[in-house]
Order: structure tokens, then sequence, then C-alpha cells
């Protein structure tokens, strides 16, 4: 192994990329092989981006809570295919948007429920979680917004096709999250913290903020131009009530957390701790594609170059032509990424693991991810 050029590209990304900070780790053959920060967490105050560093998962956090509700499925709370109205009945009577010739919209009731499985592959007809109508759930509740009431308010909204007939990237794993605390008769971060953070040793990641000293900055690029203090916000509302924790993006995290998370999938559920998470079955079932034509072809122009080659399974996409992707992974390689950088590969039968993370609004991080993969894996294999 020589991770030396992976290093010295990741050690670049402040100077070239105008990128903050960035951590990475990786384990191969289910062993610790490679970790390695660059750049500051907080750049006027000369705090280096470490294995300590706090940052947001964004859509990273999908990942965990497809997770998270699969535990529930090899428990036999539910089946893939039951409709998601058997477990929170406001979603019975869904209507479906349809704009006629002359522009206007026509609402007609829905010729197929959401099932659960429409939900974790992004097929349900879902499209924005702030809507007038969960505002003024919000509103209702004096600012409290608790998870399952938002996502209950969700369901008086119009579907924008029929479940199951096209893939659109918007609030599913929101309602996911709202689902697990249904089934477990928990709210979703007490269910992710004592089903899988507290049980594998991730002792960082919350859905709320637990040291904000360690919180790296988030900083959004103007132009182009370096990072300054006046840059520093966040442009995406995660938290739209006090007590909503959002399944599709509120995880907090740190690089040394979710690399045990991502090695635990890799060896199909078996932490490195040794407690295991999921099944074989399940982690196979997690990576298998569930889109139809339509659906791939909507998937592809949702990801662009940097998802071809890959289809999407149950909250994560997955390798189904690695040449169609120039990857060094093997089909069946699954994972995903986050709005500000995050990114996780997952290859059970290359038996690799590795995360990347960045915390910054604006750059193109969706061109470097195959790189940082691809660099990887040779790096694993050079002598």
């Amino acid at each position: 192994m020589n991770f030396s050029k992976l290093a010295a590209y990741l050690d670049r990304f402040y100077a070239e990329k105008n990128i903050p900070g960035v951590g990475f780790a990786m384990y191969d053959k289910h062993r610790p092989v490679f970790e390695h920060y660059a750049g500051f967490s907080d750049v006027e105050n000369g705090i280096k981006f470490g294995p300590d560093t706090i940052f947001r998962l964004y859509s990273a956090t999908k990942v965990i809570t497809c997770t998270a509700l699969l535990q529930l499925y090899e428990a036999g709370l539910f089946k893939l295919g039951d409709p998601l109205y058997a477990y929170m009945p406001e979603f019975r009577s869904m209507t479906v948007r349809h704009i006629q010739n002359d522009g206007t919209v026509e609402l007609r009731p829905a010729q197929t429920p959401i099932t659960i499985e429409h939900l974790m592959s992004m097929t349900a007809g879902l499209g924005a979680l702030i809507t007038d109508g969960t505002m003024k759930a919000i509103e209702a509740s004096g600012g409290e917004g608790r998870t399952v009431d938002v996502i209950r308010a969700l369901a008086k909204e119009p579907l924008i096709f029929e479940p199951g007939t096209h893939f659109k990237y918007g609030c599913c794993h929101d309602v996911l999250g709202a689902l697990i605390e249904v089934l477990s008769g928990k709210t979703l971060g007490a269910y992710c913290k004592e089903n899988i953070f507290g049980r594998i040793g991730m002792r960082d990641t919350s859905f709320e903020l637990t040291d904000e000293k360690r919180f790296a900055k988030l900083y959004n690029r103007f132009n182009g131009e370096t990072h300054t203090a006046e840059s520093i916000g966040e442009s995406i509302n995660l938290k739209p009530g006090r007590a909503f924790e959002s399944g599709g993006g509120g995880l907090y995290s740190t690089v040394p957390d979710y690399i045990l998370f991502a090695e635990a999938l890799c060896n199909y559920g078996l932490a490195p701790n040794g407690e295991r998470i999921l099944q074989k079955e399940t982690v196979n079932e997690l990576r298998t594609n569930r889109l139809c034509p339509k659906a791939q072809q909507d998937f592809a122009r949702f990801g662009g170059a940097s998802k071809s080659g890959y289809s999407y399974g149950l909250g994560v996409r997955t390798l189904i032509d690695r040449e169609d992707n120039n990857a060094l992974s093997h089909n069946g390689e699954f994972g995903w990424d986050g709005a500000r950088g995050c990114y996780v590969v997952i290859d059970p039968d290359a038996e690799i693991a590795l995360f990347y993370a960045q915390q910054e609004g604006g750059s193109p991080w969706y061109r470097w991810h195959g790189t940082v993969r691809n660099y990887a894996y040779a790096s694993v294999w050079e002598d």
C-alpha cells in the first residue's frame, strides 16, 4: 500500500480547489489502513480540520436512516411492499398533480398507494418538505414541529407523479424518519443512538450539535473567492421546527464516527467492535437496483456525470456499470454524498470502505469524488 499520492492530492484542496478543510478515512479487508486531514475547520483562527472536527452530514444521513429502518424490517415490523398508510393513515387517499395542455393543474386520485419501498427508492412522488401545510403545522405547534407531526401534515400535499413510475430526489427519507418513530415508539435520534451510534462507537454523531467548539464553520464561496468570515452561514433549512429530526439530512458527525458505520455495512452489517447492525441479506437488499427504466432516466438526469454507471437502491446509489463511471470499485459498490461534499463508498465485494468529508457551500464536489475514490483504490494496490 502507498497512500502518498492520495495524501498529496488532498493536501492541495485548500490551495487549488478553495476548500477550507477535508478529512478522509479508509478500511481495506476490514482493517483501518489510512486516515488523513488537511486544511482548516476555522480558517480565520487557524484551527485545523481533524479527527475531532464535527460537521453536518447533510444527505449522507440518508444511508443511516435507511439502515435504521431496515433493522425494523429485520424485526418483522413491516414489509417493503407495505403501503405507508398502514402505519400512517394520513397517506391513504393521496392525489396526483397532472399538468394539462393549457398549463392548468388537475388533481386526480392516486391509482397506486405509496409503499415503503417507494419511499426508500425515491419513487414515491413526493417533492419538498417545506410547504405551506407543513409550515402551518409547525407554527401551530409554537415552533416545536415534531417530526411525525410535520410529516402527517405533508400528507395533504399532492404527489408529483404516480408512485413507482419515476424517480424524484425529495423528502422521502424525512418521511422514513417519521415512520421509524411510529414503528419504534422512539424519536428518530433516540432510536439511532440506541441501535446504531451507541452500539458501534459513534460517539459524536447526533441530530443535535454536541460541541460547538469543534464544529467546522460552514463557508459559502462568493464568485469563487477565498472564504471569509462574511461567507459563513447555513442556507439549507434542515430543522424547520425545534424538535424536527431530518432523516434526509439532519445528522452531525466526524470522520472517525462515519467510517465505523461505513465499514459495518462493508462487512455485511458487522461493525469493527463485533456488533452486528444488519444481516448480510439485508445489506444486499439495500444495494439492489430498484428503478424501472423511466425512473432510471430520471436518476441519470438528476445525477449527471458523477452518477453515470450508477442506479439507486434503498436510499443509496449502487454501481451497475463500472466502466461507464471509470470506476475502480466493483459493481455493487454503494453509498451516497451530502450537499456540502461528504462522500461514502461501501464496496463489500472488494472489502473497501472509505469516507471523505468537507463542509463548504458552492464547490463542485461531485467532480472530484470519483477521483478521490480511484486514488484510494489505487493506493491499496500500489507498493
